[in-house]
């Protein structure tokens, strides 16, 4: 979908009853159109070449509804009149329509007649199969860039045929919706019927044939008669209180339209579609330039170009593509000159678009601590000048993949800036002084390639992964990999993972106007993100790296990849960017009864950089005969060191204050007591909130934790080995476990220390449940403490949540309350909203996608406030009094953070003396006695794993790390670079 609505009108149904078979006729009210941009608004949509686009029937399936009513009209003009195809035309484009053209020039007597045989002649014949074939998506047009615009192009035509009926039904549910045609109504319906959108509900369908009053004037009347045929809406819709728009593909009736009120929006399938035009009068994207809102406005304007975005978009990809990755794909290219000895390199770039990627191989790009050199030069740097010249580069061959045939000048025109020569047909060649480099243009579908390129060294695609349905990009890939000696690299740069965001967020804002509530920022981008994924588009780059794994390929490198597009230096990416949004998030915001085109507003009106967060992916893709996965992935077995009665164990000791390293044990496996397991570790989870107290030295002398097993005795003092987060694979039993049989082999969590290797009582740890991977199991304390502090809130539907403080902890209490707490409910009055604050961007980004409906600076709460509920997780005391000061009279403070050693002060004068609020501490330790009677540990361990499952919080991870980088780790967290660091145990 593409637009939204506001208003619901109350005068439908008797309007849709009536216009078909009430005479047109009445003065015409001569008042000055309404140009409020909140005035309820009026749809009239014309039919042919408008609610289709006759462009995209002819080359898809090489007929037309429209083209077939020109040759109708031709032969009738013919055959009738003795009229050329010129003359037929001429009439066309001086009265609006040929019919409106012979009545004007034929005698009066011959009108009626006349009007009823072209009715009939012209459009009973037409074949109505062409609307059928594009509707069951019989050939997809790659080549149209003018389908339905939300960041990529959606090529399938049922799917843009669902959504415009998806559009059109929403429209209509809040605003009156009329078709409007200068052919007969029976044409209309089939229309309808051959597109599937005969159950739109309209207010009516205005055509010529209805029924008139005998004279000349009313008889059969057309848009260029915009008096009588539009008199009924302009009686029911007085353009003085409504603003009413027509979009139409004719200039003329545009032009006639607005000497009675009317607005006009030129809608061809060319320059505007239908989806972009309604979203245009909706105010959700700029008017194009060709057709003014109206003479009043003063709006900006904008003009989509498929090559003016590619090339704003570039220069924004060339900074910010990982450097890190970057310079891992020379490594690993380099090893492969290395291995075959020809000095080739074979790459193919399946979406070649204008030829970044080639650019950026030869010449480099980005800027500051972003800069690349070039991938020449990378490789050279790597191999040496001294070493074998057949493991130089000598010859780079490039074949570059774009359907997009309107970008095929703009590449021809990037190559010879790049000081190529044609030296065949879209066959180009450079000769440097050590290399040749060949590209190969190639304008067509890569997936509909029949013979790819044989022995690929490199597989790549730039902002282009997230399109695809993961295992089918994967069987796209594999295709190209086929014919591969050695099976190619995939690099899929500026990958999309799904959230948008400003540099500065606002909150939820009221429309006094529109008596509708404006989106926060993050909730509008979240719909935004929903958008995307009802056409199609994947913003979990998790399914990517899954897909190929499962393939047998294996992640080689990941980075991240973010735009960061300024509105002044990077002007047309950020109004094309405001563009998507408008075209594609607006109808899920509008949808969910929120003011996109107030949002669209604030969102100029405060310009702010826009974010949009990317990964960079690089991949060993697995060779098709291939049976095994990579090493890398393989589980194996035991190592020699399982066999042995001694085994080696490191371990995290923390010394002092910001002092933590590792200390070397030996286990012996003989002492493994009758009721011990013993433990493989796989992967543990840091604790950001106790055990950066320990790493800090800020904590009490006490117990390590009097409700876990093991804990209980341990004091909290230096040395110390500490964490409670680990998952591992058991690998021995006591004597006296009666399930060691099925637990062999079986990962299981532990609150044990940081360790490669543990020895743990059978009844201290929990079986890892089936579908749970090991690194969504570390979270299993993290998930639990977050469900204790949402059951501690009691949070009660329709009432407002604030989350202060976005670490790890903060999220999942984000992700839980999201879950359970929807904003769906429409209303002018903020319902059932989950407000998180951090001073941190990335941990804000990661609060949008974890389901806030707002991630906002803390300055702005009091602004975002106040709220019934505020649950303090931050461990800064700024914002415990900040979610004091802004949750409602009787409203309640629930505090998770622990404060350790540091004192608090707060400022509790008159206000709060008065305001009957409750604050309330929240532990996870034990069960609030409130909640006994029934809830216990299993039951919410239980609940607990569940979450886990549902959530899958490995997605927080930020880090993954060894133990040997264990200073490093802590001091990350420490300066709040990391959100989750998860230590690794590798073999």
């Amino acid at each position: 979908g593409a637009s939204g609505w506001i208003v619901r009108s109350h005068s439908w149904h008797h309007c849709a009853k009536s216009i078909l078979h009430v005479p047109r006729g009445g003065d015409v009210i001569g008042e000055t159109p309404i140009d409020d941009d909140d005035a309820p608004l009026v749809i009239i949509i014309d039919v042919d070449n408008c609610l289709y686009s006759e462009q995209e029937l002819l080359s898809s399936v090489g007929e037309g509804v429209e083209s077939q009513i020109v040759r109708n009209t031709h032969l009738f003009g013919l055959l009738h009149f003795n009229l050329t195809s010129e003359d037929c035309d001429e009439l066309y484009k001086k009265y609006g329509s040929t019919i409106e053209g012979l009545r004007h020039t034929l005698p009066s007597h011959l009108v009626e007649e006349t009007t009823r045989k072209f009715y009939s002649e012209v459009y009973d014949p037409i074949d109505f199969g062409c609307l059928l074939g594009i509707r069951a998506g019989i050939v997809k047009n790659e080549n149209d860039s003018k389908s339905i615009r939300s960041g990529y192009d959606h090529g399938h035509a049922l799917q843009k045929r669902r959504a415009l009926a998806e559009l059109l039904e929403s429209i209509s549910n809040r605003h009156p919706v009329y078709l409007a045609s200068n052919s007969p109504k029976a044409h209309i319906m089939r229309v309808l019927n051959n597109m599937g959108l005969r159950n739109i509900k309209l207010a009516g369908v205005l055509s010529p044939d209805a029924e008139g009053d005998g004279s000349p004037a009313s008889v059969y009347p057309t848009k260029s008669s915009p008096r009588q045929y539009y008199q009924q809406i302009l009686s029911q819709h007085p353009p003085q209180s409504k603003r009413i728009i027509l979009l139409d593909d004719s200039s003329y009736n545009i032009r006639q339209a607005s000497t009675v009120g009317i607005h006009g929006i030129h809608v061809n399938g060319k320059d505007r579609t239908l989806e972009e035009g309604l979203a245009e009068a909706f105010e959700h994207i700029l008017p194009n330039g060709n057709t003014p809102m109206s003479p009043t406005q003063s709006m900006s304007q904008y003009m989509f170009s498929d090559v003016k975005y590619l090339g704003a978009k570039n220069k924004v990809d060339a900074h910010a593509i990982d450097t890190s990755v970057w310079e891992t794909l020379a490594q690993e290219l380099t090893l492969r000159l290395r291995q075959k000895k020809n000095g080739t390199l074979r790459v193919a770039d399946l979406g070649a678009g204008m030829l970044s990627m080639l650019e950026l191989f030869m010449n480099g790009g980005g800027e500051n601590e972003r800069s690349k050199p070039s991938m020449f030069n990378l490789i050279r740097n790597i191999l040496g000048s001294s070493g074998n010249s057949d493991n130089q580069l000598t010859e780079l061959e490039y074949f570059a993949y774009e359907s997009n045939t309107n970008l095929l000048d703009g590449c021809k025109e990037k190559l010879r800036k790049l000081g190529f020569e044609e030296a065949a047909s879209n066959n180009w060649q450079l000769s440097l002084s050590n290399m040749k480099v060949t590209v190969h243009l190639l304008t067509k579908d890569f997936q509909n390639e029949q013979h790819p390129p044989e022995s690929l060294d490199l597989i790549m695609g730039c902002c282009f992964a997230d399109l695809f349905e993961p295992d089918q990009l994967v069987l796209s890939l594999g295709r190209f990999a086929h014919k591969s000696s050695h099976p190619p690299l995939v690099y899929l740069p500026i990958t999309f993972a799904g959230g948008t965001r400003f540099s500065s967020t606002q909150p939820f804002a009221e429309n006094e106007k529109s008596n509708q509530l404006v989106p926060s920022d993050t909730t509008a981008f979240q719909m935004y993100a929903r958008s995307l994924i009802n056409h199609g588009h994947n913003l979990d780059p998790s399914r990517i790296v899954n897909a190929i794994c499962n393939f047998g390929g294996s992640l080689i490198a990941k980075g991240s990849s973010d735009w960061i597009i300024d509105p002044k230096s990077n002007q047309y990416l950020w109004e094309t960017m405001l563009y998507f949004f408008g075209m594609s998030g607006a109808s899920e915001i509008t949808k969910n009864g929120f003011d996109a085109a107030g949002w669209i507003r604030r969102s100029r009106r405060e310009p702010r950089t826009i974010i949009a967060s990317n990964v960079d992916l690089l991949f060993h893709l697995a060779h098709s005969s291939s049976t095994e996965k990579s090493d890398m992935y393989s589980t194996g077995g035991n190592d020699e060191s399982d066999s042995s009665s001694r085994v080696a164990v490191e371990e995290i000791q923390f010394v002092s204050p910001y002092n933590v390293t590792t200390v070397k044990k030996e286990f012996d496996r003989n002492n493994l007591g009758p009721d011990q397991i013993e433990v493989e570790s796989l992967c543990s989870l840091v604790s950001s909130g106790t055990e950066l107290k320990i790493f800090k030295g800020t904590f009490e002398s006490a117990s390590l934790d009097v409700n876990i097993k093991g804990m209980a005795d341990e004091a909290m003092e230096y040395p110390l080995a500490y964490g409670y987060s680990l998952v591992g694979r058991v690998v021995a039993c006591g004597s006296n476990v009666a399930d060691a049989e099925s637990l062999i082999g079986r990962n299981v969590f532990t609150f044990s220390p940081h360790s490669s290797r543990v020895v743990v009582d059978r009844d201290a740890v929990q079986i890892v449940p089936d579908g749970i991977e090991a690194e969504d199991a570390i979270f299993m304390p993290s998930v639990e403490t977050a469900l204790s502090l949402v059951h501690d809130a009691h949070v009660r539907l329709g009432e407002n949540v604030a989350v202060y403080g976005q670490g790890l902890i903060g999220l999942l209490v984000t992700a839980i309350l999201s879950m359970h707490h929807s904003t769906t409910i429409s209303s002018s009055k903020q319902f059932c909203s989950v407000t998180a604050f951090d001073a941190l961007d990335d941990r804000l980004a990661m609060s949008s996608k974890m389901g806030a409906t707002s991630a906002l600076q803390p300055q702005t709460a009091g602004i975002a406030g106040p709220f019934d509920v505020c649950i303090e997780v931050s461990g800064n005391p700024r914002a415990l009094q900040s979610a004091i000061d802004n949750t409602s009279n009787n409203g309640r403070i629930i505090v998770g953070s622990w404060y350790g050693n540091t004192d608090v002060a707060l400022k509790l004068g008159i206000d709060f003396h008065r305001s009957h609020k409750t604050i309330q501490t929240s532990q996870v330790s034990t069960i609030p006695s409130t909640m006994t009677g029934l809830w216990n540990k299993e039951r919410r361990f239980a609940l607990t794993w569940a979450l886990v499952r549902s959530l899958q919080p490995s997605r927080l991870i930020s880090k993954r790390m060894t133990l040997t980088d264990v200073q490093e780790a802590y001091e990350l967290l420490d300066g709040g670079k990391e959100i989750a660091i998860c230590f690794k145990y590798n073999k």
